[in-house]
């Protein structure tokens, strides 16, 4: 734990006075940055060697496959020391990007690099997630996810602005070398943080072994497993959102390429204002009804946006699924680290990136069987409808299991 008291934590802002915590959210912001604007680069180039719509698609899910480690590397982040996987993955990254932004590989290359890339991403979202407890008091997690919800909602809203300047200021190169700089200064800046040691009791057990274990744990504990469900099952159905909006927007509303990045931004500002919102708060007694809170708010966002009549109304409801986003992003970490002992954190973590990254796979297959079945209206009202009855569905169970937050977490 942090050096500082109780006392000295409960004053003031955890960002402003823990400056252990600082560091590391400078790191993240350093990061999600470079990341946002990154991927806006590789776009452009794969475009532009390959002028394939199936190459920007392959190039996309050799960024995402990899999340689909989330257990098997969760196992791995609960036997080592968080600090210094932190910053191997980060300085590892600068040099898989530096290395693109000198060599500029082909196509094949470029894929394998990518791949690596995010399985390092993969393993440092967990050690990451579970260092949070480390760097602050009990008292001070809700507060502390917020900013670091509020520098992962910078990549979505600043970083493809960003992206698209040093691209047309510098050129893929430019852009490329901007990541490697920027997981530079994030490994550099983790480097200060003092060693998160855990005692994990890791005896002599397999990775295989810890990864079922860390499963069975994640089932039989009600309320993660209600999270983990709850979050597949909403992300299954809001993110119909990414497929469908460009067709609603450009085909229904009939609004030209700006008036669609406007309400593309919309969520992502959305997503900032509900971060920033909740740094000003010392703490919440209960965070799973934030999570409850979030769901619901992004699937009536959803439903509300295919209903729009308008292009000033789709955005003003996509504000508001980014709102519900950006509360789950804050509160669900919360609830995890409350829950769950430190042995357990990663392979947790693990597991619930890769239910996100499931149920937003799905939604990807649903909005293309609905956009050719119906319309983007019916696609939207669909998916909100969905997340709405899988509020309904899974609020109850994770109702029952809040007492559990005020309790010692049981051992693993």
């Amino acid at each position: 734990m942090p050096s500082e008291s109780l006392g000295a934590q409960r004053r003031g802002n955890v960002l402003l006075r823990n400056a252990s915590f600082r560091r590391f959210w400078f790191a993240r912001s350093a990061s999600h940055l470079g990341d946002g604007a990154s991927l806006i680069a590789l776009l452009l180039y794969v475009k532009e060697i390959e002028h394939s719509g199936i190459a920007i698609g392959a190039l996309l899910l050799a960024q995402s496959l990899p999340h689909l480690l989330g257990p098997v590397v969760g196992a791995a982040v609960d036997r080592f020391d968080l600090k210094w996987l932190m910053v191997g993955c980060e300085l590892t990254q600068a040099l898989i990007f530096a290395g693109m932004a000198w060599w500029l590989p082909g196509f094949p290359v470029l894929l394998g690099l990518v791949a690596i890339a995010s399985v390092l991403d993969t393993t440092f979202s967990p050690a990451s997630n579970s260092a949070v407890p480390t760097l602050v008091e009990e008292s001070d997690l809700l507060q502390a996810n917020a900013w670091v919800g509020s520098s992962l909602n910078l990549q979505v809203a600043v970083g493809p602005l960003l992206g698209g300047l040093l691209v047309t200021t510098f050129g893929v190169r430019g852009a490329l070398a901007a990541n490697a700089i920027s997981f530079a200064i994030s490994g550099a800046l983790l480097v200060g943080l003092p060693r998160i040691r855990r005692d994990l009791g890791k005896g002599t057990r397999s990775v295989r072994v810890a990864t079922v274990e860390g499963l069975i744990y994640a089932w039989k504990t009600p309320a993660i497993r209600a999270v983990v469900l709850g979050v597949f099952l909403v992300v299954a159905f809001v993110a119909v959102d990414n497929v469908a909006l460009v067709f609603l927007v450009r085909d229904v509303l009939h609004t030209n390429a700006l008036g669609f990045g406007i309400v593309a931004a919309a969520f992502g500002v959305g997503m900032l204002v509900a971060s920033i919102g909740l740094t000003s708060r010392r703490s919440i007694s209960n965070p799973a009804l934030l999570v409850l809170l979030g769901w619901l708010l992004s699937g009536i966002g959803t439903l509300a946006t295919g209903l729009a009549p308008n292009v000033i109304a789709a955005g003003g409801m996509q504000a508001m699924a980014g709102v519900g986003n950006g509360f789950d992003n804050v509160a669900t970490p919360t609830l995890i680290q409350r829950l769950v002992p430190p042995a357990m954190l990663g392979r947790v973590f693990g597991l619930f990136g890769t239910a996100a990254f499931a149920g937003s796979t799905l939604a990807y297959v649903l909005a293309g069987v609905l956009l050719d079945a119906t319309s983007p209206r019916a696609t939207f009202i669909v998916g909100g409808a969905g997340a709405i009855a899988s509020v309904l569905l899974i609020g109850p169970l994770l109702w029952r299991a809040i007492h559990q937050i005020s309790d010692p977490a049981p051992s693993p």
